[in-house]
């Protein structure tokens, strides 16, 4: 019987992980969110939190990307759980609070657990996403377009990158959420 128990319990625990986590441990950070307040990563431990990569001049992705992250937001909502959506500004020197801000309401983001963050250098913010999420971010010199990774980031309570998913094309939401299910436990 004991053996038994044992065994449920070993069993229980395997299901309780996503599948080839990452584990990319991120550092502290501090920026300023289209509310002009500040958000931490500490702000951010206790939840589950998804995250990408936008800026509010860009002609391609940007639009269709934050168009599925507010999907996915309101599929996780409808779901009832409880987790934050990050958006970090590639090209601060232009997105200033007020205009992610205004960049967030044409896709009815809920801001109550959205932050668009800025705050930083251009120098910054490539060297954060290469280290913390190991994503390209580069402002080329006399191009308004900055390069940067369309992935969407799920990060689980402690402040760890767990899985990465395609926030353009096929956005797995189901998946997504799976994930986030498994994480928020």
């Amino acid at each position: 019987m004991l053996l038994y128990l044992v065994l449920v319990i070993v069993l229980a625990a395997c299901g309780s992980q996503i599948k080839d986590p990452l584990n990319w441990k991120l550092n502290s950070f501090i920026y300023t969110n289209q509310e002009n307040k500040e958000v931490s990563l500490d702000d951010l431990k206790g939840k589950v939190w998804v995250s990408n990569f936008i800026f509010t001049n860009c002609e391609t992705v940007c639009p269709p990307m934050t168009a599925h992250m507010a999907k996915l937001q309101k599929m996780v909502k409808e779901e009832g759980l409880d987790a934050n959506f990050i958006s970090f500004s590639v090209d601060p020197e232009n997105d200033s609070p007020d205009k992610l801000k205004e960049f967030a309401a044409k896709f009815n983001a809920d801001l109550s657990n959205w932050h668009f963050l800025t705050g930083y250098t251009q120098q910054e913010i490539e060297k954060f996403a290469l280290d913390q999420f190991k994503a390209v971010v580069k402002k080329p010199e006399n191009d308004p377009q900055v390069i940067h990774a369309t992935t969407f980031y799920l990060i689980d309570k402690e402040g760890t990158v767990m899985k990465s998913y395609s926030g353009v094309g096929d956005t797995p939401y189901d998946e997504i959420i799976k994930d986030m299910k498994t994480l928020s436990k």
